[in-house]
């Protein structure tokens, strides 16, 4: 039964099963006081709340009109409560989710074109882009482009020489550390028109 049931539906019957636990300990406590018999602790009882009975012991608290009076408790089972929710709404913020892309669609491939003479080059900060201009002088390239805040420039590969082969020869320059396509983002898409009817 259990091996069916998922990690958070079994924190719900956890929590749902301890609150009601602590929420009767506080009843059968109170009932204990009345009758001058042997209490239970309350450490016990701060125990059950800091365990996740929390809200069974903020209601066993308000419902037996128990403990209300000593600080430990008027202050202590809020406190852990609201630490609980703190808690809960941390850890179920998600920081990391795998996307799981599918096979790209014949027409996903046409969207993915690229310039057929222009390239993007990016280069390492501390060698600078001193190396990478002397090739661009050297190899006869010419600058379309300089983005001075991310290091990096598009370039435009020289008559007579082929994309690739201009794209390798700029891999083995010092401090280069990519070369890619000049991709082309087709940013609209064509509108089907709809027929609506009234």
């Amino acid at each position: 039964m259990f091996e069916k049931m998922s990690e958070i539906q079994l924190i719900i019957i956890y929590l749902a099963a301890i609150n009601v636990v602590t929420f009767f300990i506080f009843g059968i406590d109170k009932w204990k006081a009345k009758l001058s018999k042997w209490r239970i602790p309350e450490t016990t009882l701060l125990g059950l709340a800091v365990i996740g009975g929390s809200i069974g012991a903020w209601l066993g608290m308000k419902v037996w009109h128990h403990k209300t009076m000593h600080k430990k408790f008027k202050y202590g089972i809020p406190l852990i409560l609201l630490a609980q929710i703190a808690i809960i709404l941390l850890t179920s913020c998600r920081t990391k989710q795998t996307v799981e892309l599918s096979a790209p669609t014949q027409e996903h491939q046409l969207n993915q074109e690229y310039s057929p003479n222009v390239f993007l080059v990016m280069y390492d900060a501390e060698v600078g882009k001193e190396p990478l201009q002397k090739a661009i002088k050297t190899y006869k390239c010419e600058v379309i482009y300089d983005y001075n805040i991310i290091n990096g420039m598009a370039l435009k590969k020289p008559e007579g020489k082929s994309l690739d082969e201009t794209m390798q020869y700029f891999k083995e320059v010092e401090g280069v550390l990519t070369v890619e396509y000049d991709r082309i983002n087709h940013l609209i898409e064509l509108v089907k028109p709809r027929l609506e009817l009234k």
